[in-house]
Protein backbone atom coordinates (compact mmCIF):
# COMPACT_ATOMS: atom_id res chain seq x y z
CA UNK A 1 0.00 0.00 0.00
CA UNK A 2 1.57 3.57 -0.95
CA UNK A 3 1.80 6.03 2.05
CA UNK A 4 -0.50 8.38 -0.17
CA UNK A 5 -3.74 5.09 0.17
CA UNK A 6 -2.63 5.21 3.59
CA UNK A 7 -2.70 8.70 4.40
CA UNK A 8 -6.39 8.60 2.71
CA UNK A 9 -7.20 5.93 5.07
CA UNK A 10 -6.13 6.99 8.09
CA UNK A 11 -7.70 10.17 7.14
CA UNK A 12 -11.55 8.62 6.76
CA UNK A 13 -11.19 6.42 9.58
CA UNK A 14 -10.49 9.49 12.11
CA UNK A 15 -13.55 11.31 10.21
CA UNK A 16 -15.44 8.13 10.70
CA UNK A 17 -14.43 8.15 14.38
CA UNK A 18 -15.61 11.54 14.85
CA UNK A 19 -18.64 10.74 12.87
CA UNK A 20 -19.71 7.91 15.23
CA UNK A 21 -18.65 10.13 18.44
CA UNK A 22 -20.65 12.86 17.72
CA UNK A 23 -23.82 11.34 16.34
CA UNK A 24 -26.90 12.09 18.27
CA UNK A 25 -27.89 9.44 21.15
CA UNK A 26 -30.92 7.17 19.88
CA UNK A 27 -34.35 8.89 19.83
CA UNK A 28 -37.01 8.55 23.23
CA UNK A 29 -40.10 9.28 23.56
CA UNK A 30 -42.40 9.95 26.33
CA UNK A 31 -45.57 7.38 26.65
CA UNK A 32 -48.42 8.67 28.98
CA UNK A 33 -48.87 5.76 32.08
CA UNK A 34 -51.75 7.94 33.14
CA UNK A 35 -52.83 10.98 35.31
CA UNK A 36 -52.34 11.63 39.16
CA UNK A 37 -53.12 14.08 42.03
CA UNK A 38 -50.09 16.24 41.34
CA UNK A 39 -47.39 13.27 41.23
CA UNK A 40 -43.86 14.02 42.43
CA UNK A 41 -42.47 10.79 42.19
CA UNK A 42 -42.03 7.22 40.81
CA UNK A 43 -40.69 4.37 42.72
CA UNK A 44 -40.99 0.74 43.19
CA UNK A 45 -39.89 -2.34 45.33
CA UNK A 46 -36.93 -4.91 43.81
CA UNK A 47 -40.00 -7.72 44.80
CA UNK A 48 -42.27 -6.53 42.62
CA UNK A 49 -43.02 -6.64 38.67
CA UNK A 50 -41.72 -4.30 36.08
CA UNK A 51 -45.39 -3.14 35.19
CA UNK A 52 -45.94 -2.56 38.65
CA UNK A 53 -45.14 1.21 40.19
CA UNK A 54 -45.78 3.90 43.37
CA UNK A 55 -46.19 7.10 42.27
CA UNK A 56 -45.90 10.10 45.10
CA UNK A 57 -48.66 12.23 44.87
CA UNK A 58 -47.92 15.58 46.67
CA UNK A 59 -51.17 16.25 48.89
CA UNK A 60 -50.48 12.82 51.03
CA UNK A 61 -50.95 9.92 48.76
CA UNK A 62 -48.85 6.66 47.98
CA UNK A 63 -50.87 5.28 45.01
CA UNK A 64 -49.91 2.36 43.30
CA UNK A 65 -50.53 1.09 39.61
CA UNK A 66 -50.45 -2.04 38.16
CA UNK A 67 -50.12 -4.35 35.44
CA UNK A 68 -53.38 -2.44 32.99
CA UNK A 69 -53.76 0.38 34.47
CA UNK A 70 -55.34 -1.13 37.68
CA UNK A 71 -54.77 1.35 41.00
CA UNK A 72 -55.19 1.24 44.53
CA UNK A 73 -54.41 4.19 47.38
CA UNK A 74 -51.58 2.92 49.47
CA UNK A 75 -51.33 5.09 51.89
CA UNK A 76 -53.14 8.44 52.78
CA UNK A 77 -51.94 10.83 54.99
CA UNK A 78 -53.05 13.42 54.25
CA UNK A 79 -54.41 14.47 57.61
CA UNK A 80 -50.22 14.94 58.58
CA UNK A 81 -49.04 16.45 55.26
CA UNK A 82 -48.97 20.58 55.10
CA UNK A 83 -49.62 20.63 51.02
CA UNK A 84 -49.66 24.35 49.97
CA UNK A 85 -49.21 23.39 46.08
CA UNK A 86 -46.31 24.70 45.59
CA UNK A 87 -42.63 22.94 48.04
CA UNK A 88 -44.36 21.50 50.67
CA UNK A 89 -45.86 18.23 50.65
CA UNK A 90 -45.27 14.68 50.71
CA UNK A 91 -42.27 14.40 48.60
CA UNK A 92 -40.63 11.02 48.52
CA UNK A 93 -40.53 7.69 49.31
CA UNK A 94 -38.13 4.78 49.10
CA UNK A 95 -38.31 0.68 49.64
CA UNK A 96 -36.13 -1.47 51.80
CA UNK A 97 -36.20 -5.07 52.69
CA UNK A 98 -38.69 -6.70 54.83
CA UNK A 99 -41.54 -5.07 53.04
CA UNK A 100 -40.45 -1.78 54.61
CA UNK A 101 -41.48 1.74 53.04
CA UNK A 102 -40.16 5.45 54.14
CA UNK A 103 -41.80 8.18 53.33
CA UNK A 104 -40.69 12.00 53.59
CA UNK A 105 -43.07 14.54 53.99
CA UNK A 106 -43.29 17.90 55.44
CA UNK A 107 -46.12 18.26 58.35
CA UNK A 108 -48.77 20.54 59.35
CA UNK A 109 -46.18 22.84 61.46
CA UNK A 110 -44.02 22.44 58.08
CA UNK A 111 -41.35 20.61 59.46
CA UNK A 112 -39.71 17.74 58.06
CA UNK A 113 -40.46 13.94 58.78
CA UNK A 114 -39.73 10.26 57.68
CA UNK A 115 -41.78 7.64 58.46
CA UNK A 116 -41.28 4.17 57.96
CA UNK A 117 -44.17 1.59 57.37
CA UNK A 118 -44.31 -2.12 56.79
CA UNK A 119 -46.50 -2.87 54.00
CA UNK A 120 -48.64 -6.12 53.37
CA UNK A 121 -47.29 -9.43 51.61
CA UNK A 122 -48.52 -8.55 48.75
CA UNK A 123 -47.30 -4.79 48.64
CA UNK A 124 -51.25 -3.04 48.27
CA UNK A 125 -50.98 -1.41 51.75
CA UNK A 126 -49.58 -0.75 54.89
CA UNK A 127 -50.06 -2.34 57.48
CA UNK A 128 -52.27 -1.31 60.56
CA UNK A 129 -50.24 0.11 63.59
CA UNK A 130 -46.47 0.29 61.59
CA UNK A 131 -45.87 3.71 61.05
CA UNK A 132 -42.76 4.62 62.96
CA UNK A 133 -41.47 8.34 62.66
CA UNK A 134 -37.30 8.03 62.35
CA UNK A 135 -36.11 11.21 61.60
CA UNK A 136 -37.20 14.81 62.73
CA UNK A 137 -36.27 18.35 61.77
CA UNK A 138 -37.32 21.58 62.41
CA UNK A 139 -37.58 23.72 58.83
CA UNK A 140 -38.46 27.36 60.01
CA UNK A 141 -41.61 29.59 58.95
CA UNK A 142 -39.95 29.77 55.05
CA UNK A 143 -42.20 27.41 52.96
CA UNK A 144 -39.72 26.41 50.16
CA UNK A 145 -36.08 24.77 50.08
CA UNK A 146 -37.43 21.29 51.92
CA UNK A 147 -35.28 18.87 49.77
CA UNK A 148 -35.53 16.17 49.15
CA UNK A 149 -35.43 12.27 48.34
CA UNK A 150 -35.17 9.18 50.46
CA UNK A 151 -33.04 6.38 48.65
CA UNK A 152 -31.81 3.09 50.00
CA UNK A 153 -28.92 1.27 49.13
CA UNK A 154 -26.69 -1.22 51.09
CA UNK A 155 -28.51 -1.58 53.82
CA UNK A 156 -28.71 1.85 54.81
CA UNK A 157 -31.41 4.81 54.42
CA UNK A 158 -30.20 8.16 52.92
CA UNK A 159 -32.11 11.61 52.61
CA UNK A 160 -31.37 15.02 51.33
CA UNK A 161 -32.92 17.85 53.06
CA UNK A 162 -32.97 21.76 51.98
CA UNK A 163 -31.53 24.71 53.52
CA UNK A 164 -34.22 25.48 55.47
CA UNK A 165 -35.93 28.25 52.91
CA UNK A 166 -35.72 31.90 51.94
CA UNK A 167 -32.87 33.14 49.65
CA UNK A 168 -29.29 32.85 50.36
CA UNK A 169 -29.46 30.50 52.53
CA UNK A 170 -31.34 32.91 55.55
CA UNK A 171 -34.20 31.05 56.73
CA UNK A 172 -31.80 29.09 59.03
CA UNK A 173 -28.66 31.35 58.50
CA UNK A 174 -25.67 29.31 56.99
CA UNK A 175 -27.46 25.85 58.01
CA UNK A 176 -25.86 24.46 54.92
CA UNK A 177 -22.40 24.68 56.50
CA UNK A 178 -23.37 23.97 59.86
CA UNK A 179 -22.25 20.20 60.82
CA UNK A 180 -24.60 20.70 63.65
CA UNK A 181 -27.84 21.03 61.41
CA UNK A 182 -29.99 18.84 59.68
CA UNK A 183 -30.71 20.80 57.07
CA UNK A 184 -28.91 21.36 53.11
CA UNK A 185 -27.33 17.86 54.15
CA UNK A 186 -27.24 14.40 52.47
CA UNK A 187 -27.56 11.87 55.41
CA UNK A 188 -27.60 8.20 55.89
CA UNK A 189 -29.45 6.31 58.79
CA UNK A 190 -26.92 4.14 60.90
CA UNK A 191 -27.66 2.47 63.71
CA UNK A 192 -26.24 5.52 66.05
CA UNK A 193 -28.75 7.63 63.87
CA UNK A 194 -28.33 9.98 60.99
CA UNK A 195 -24.76 10.54 59.96
CA UNK A 196 -24.03 13.40 57.88
CA UNK A 197 -22.24 12.48 54.03
CA UNK A 198 -22.70 15.60 52.43
CA UNK A 199 -23.26 19.38 53.09
CA UNK A 200 -23.06 22.71 51.59
CA UNK A 201 -26.93 21.73 49.98
CA UNK A 202 -29.26 24.28 48.35
CA UNK A 203 -32.27 22.44 47.70
CA UNK A 204 -31.08 18.97 46.51
CA UNK A 205 -34.64 18.22 45.41
CA UNK A 206 -33.68 15.14 42.95
CA UNK A 207 -30.66 13.16 43.36
CA UNK A 208 -29.88 9.30 42.72
CA UNK A 209 -27.88 6.10 42.85
CA UNK A 210 -26.54 4.70 39.59
CA UNK A 211 -28.43 1.51 40.50
CA UNK A 212 -25.24 -0.25 39.03
CA UNK A 213 -22.42 1.09 40.70
CA UNK A 214 -23.20 2.85 43.31
CA UNK A 215 -22.43 6.27 42.27
CA UNK A 216 -23.78 9.24 43.68
CA UNK A 217 -25.44 11.91 41.35
CA UNK A 218 -27.32 15.43 42.65
CA UNK A 219 -29.17 18.50 41.18
CA UNK A 220 -29.14 20.81 43.52
CA UNK A 221 -31.28 23.79 42.32
CA UNK A 222 -29.59 27.08 42.41
CA UNK A 223 -30.28 30.46 43.58
CA UNK A 224 -30.19 33.72 40.67
CA UNK A 225 -27.64 32.06 39.24
CA UNK A 226 -26.65 28.79 38.20
CA UNK A 227 -28.24 25.15 38.46
CA UNK A 228 -25.70 22.20 38.88
CA UNK A 229 -25.24 18.83 39.27
CA UNK A 230 -23.00 17.21 41.45
CA UNK A 231 -21.06 13.75 40.80
CA UNK A 232 -19.29 11.64 43.38
CA UNK A 233 -18.12 7.97 43.08
CA UNK A 234 -19.61 5.44 45.31
CA UNK A 235 -16.27 4.84 46.50
CA UNK A 236 -16.10 7.89 48.19
CA UNK A 237 -20.22 7.96 49.51
CA UNK A 238 -19.55 6.50 52.55
CA UNK A 239 -16.05 7.91 53.51
CA UNK A 240 -16.10 11.67 54.64
CA UNK A 241 -18.50 13.94 54.40
CA UNK A 242 -17.88 16.10 51.21
CA UNK A 243 -18.92 19.99 51.16
CA UNK A 244 -21.01 21.10 48.00
CA UNK A 245 -19.63 24.78 48.80
CA UNK A 246 -23.08 26.33 48.89
CA UNK A 247 -23.61 29.02 49.98
CA UNK A 248 -20.39 30.20 49.25
CA UNK A 249 -20.66 28.49 46.09
CA UNK A 250 -23.50 28.28 43.71
CA UNK A 251 -22.29 26.01 40.49
CA UNK A 252 -18.96 27.50 39.81
CA UNK A 253 -19.51 30.63 40.73
CA UNK A 254 -18.54 32.43 43.24
CA UNK A 255 -19.58 34.94 46.13
CA UNK A 256 -23.31 35.44 44.29
CA UNK A 257 -24.72 35.99 48.05
CA UNK A 258 -24.38 38.69 50.21
CA UNK A 259 -24.10 37.03 53.68
CA UNK A 260 -21.86 33.77 53.72
CA UNK A 261 -22.49 32.77 56.99
CA UNK A 262 -18.64 32.81 58.13
CA UNK A 263 -17.78 31.02 54.87
CA UNK A 264 -17.08 27.39 53.84
CA UNK A 265 -16.64 25.01 57.37
CA UNK A 266 -16.08 20.93 58.26
CA UNK A 267 -13.29 19.01 56.92
CA UNK A 268 -14.63 18.01 53.73
CA UNK A 269 -13.58 17.85 50.29
CA UNK A 270 -15.08 20.77 48.16
CA UNK A 271 -17.08 19.42 45.37
CA UNK A 272 -17.53 21.34 42.42
CA UNK A 273 -20.39 20.31 39.83
CA UNK A 274 -19.89 18.37 36.79
CA UNK A 275 -22.22 20.20 35.18
CA UNK A 276 -23.82 23.73 36.15
CA UNK A 277 -25.71 26.53 33.49
CA UNK A 278 -27.31 29.64 33.91
CA UNK A 279 -30.95 30.97 33.67
CA UNK A 280 -30.26 31.08 29.84
CA UNK A 281 -30.56 27.74 29.87
CA UNK A 282 -32.88 26.54 33.01
CA UNK A 283 -33.53 27.51 36.66
CA UNK A 284 -34.98 24.60 38.49
CA UNK A 285 -32.69 21.27 37.91
CA UNK A 286 -34.48 18.31 38.52
CA UNK A 287 -32.03 15.27 39.00
CA UNK A 288 -32.71 11.88 37.64
CA UNK A 289 -31.02 8.46 36.68
CA UNK A 290 -28.01 7.05 34.69
CA UNK A 291 -29.92 4.14 32.53
CA UNK A 292 -29.65 0.78 33.19
CA UNK A 293 -32.86 -0.45 32.10
CA UNK A 294 -33.42 -2.34 28.94
CA UNK A 295 -36.08 -1.33 26.67
CA UNK A 296 -34.14 1.70 25.51
CA UNK A 297 -30.75 0.03 24.33
CA UNK A 298 -29.39 2.96 22.38
CA UNK A 299 -29.28 4.76 26.27
CA UNK A 300 -27.60 2.62 28.05
CA UNK A 301 -25.21 4.55 30.51
CA UNK A 302 -26.49 7.82 30.15
CA UNK A 303 -27.82 10.06 32.84
CA UNK A 304 -30.96 11.60 32.36
CA UNK A 305 -32.18 14.93 34.09
CA UNK A 306 -34.13 17.81 33.17
CA UNK A 307 -35.43 21.49 34.40
CA UNK A 308 -38.73 22.45 35.39
CA UNK A 309 -38.48 26.44 35.28
CA UNK A 310 -37.42 26.43 31.14
CA UNK A 311 -40.66 24.47 30.04
CA UNK A 312 -39.45 20.73 31.11
CA UNK A 313 -36.63 20.01 28.69
CA UNK A 314 -34.79 16.59 29.31
CA UNK A 315 -31.09 16.14 28.58
CA UNK A 316 -28.97 12.41 28.61
CA UNK A 317 -25.24 12.92 29.00
CA UNK A 318 -22.62 10.40 29.75
CA UNK A 319 -22.47 9.10 33.04
CA UNK A 320 -19.88 10.30 35.50
CA UNK A 321 -18.33 13.09 32.86
CA UNK A 322 -22.13 14.66 32.07
CA UNK A 323 -20.50 15.31 28.50
CA UNK A 324 -21.77 14.57 25.23
CA UNK A 325 -24.99 16.22 26.37
CA UNK A 326 -27.99 15.47 24.25
CA UNK A 327 -31.76 17.25 24.31
CA UNK A 328 -34.55 14.91 24.36
CA UNK A 329 -37.63 16.06 21.32
CA UNK A 330 -40.13 16.36 23.36
CA UNK A 331 -40.65 18.32 27.02
CA UNK A 332 -42.31 17.54 29.66
CA UNK A 333 -44.31 20.61 31.00
CA UNK A 334 -44.39 20.86 34.92
CA UNK A 335 -41.47 18.29 35.19
CA UNK A 336 -41.31 17.02 38.71
CA UNK A 337 -39.06 14.02 38.77
CA UNK A 338 -37.47 11.10 37.49
CA UNK A 339 -38.02 7.66 38.25
CA UNK A 340 -37.36 4.02 38.06
CA UNK A 341 -39.32 0.89 38.22
CA UNK A 342 -37.84 -2.43 39.18
CA UNK A 343 -36.02 -3.11 36.34
CA UNK A 344 -34.59 0.33 36.16
CA UNK A 345 -36.97 1.55 33.17
CA UNK A 346 -37.36 5.32 33.56
CA UNK A 347 -40.33 7.53 34.16
CA UNK A 348 -40.87 11.13 34.58
CA UNK A 349 -43.59 12.99 36.44
CA UNK A 350 -45.48 16.48 35.67
CA UNK A 351 -47.26 18.71 38.29
CA UNK A 352 -49.91 18.95 35.86
CA UNK A 353 -50.60 15.17 36.69
CA UNK A 354 -48.95 13.32 34.23
CA UNK A 355 -47.12 10.37 34.53
CA UNK A 356 -44.77 9.57 31.44
CA UNK A 357 -42.89 6.53 30.72
CA UNK A 358 -39.57 6.79 28.74
CA UNK A 359 -39.10 4.69 25.58
CA UNK A 360 -37.19 4.69 21.95
CA UNK A 361 -38.57 6.86 19.80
Amino acid sequence: MTPMRRTVLGVLFAVLALAVFAAPAAAVKKRLVGNFDNPVQVAAPSWVPASTIYVVEQPGQIVRRQKGGQRNVVLNIKGRVAFNGQERGLLSVAFGPKHKMWVYFTNNDGDLRVVRYTLTSGGGHVKSGSAHTVFRASHSSQSNHNGGTLQFRAGHLFLSTGDGGGGCNDGVPGSAQNLGSKLGKLLRKDANGWKVVGYGLRNPWRWSFDRANGDLYIGDVGQQTREEVDFLPASKVDTSAENYGWNVWEGNAHHTCPDEFGGLKGPGDLIFPKYDYGRGVGSTVIGGFVYRGKSMPGQRGRYFFGDLGAGGWIKTADARTLKNRHTLGFRVSGLTSFGENSRGELYATSGAGGVYKLVSG
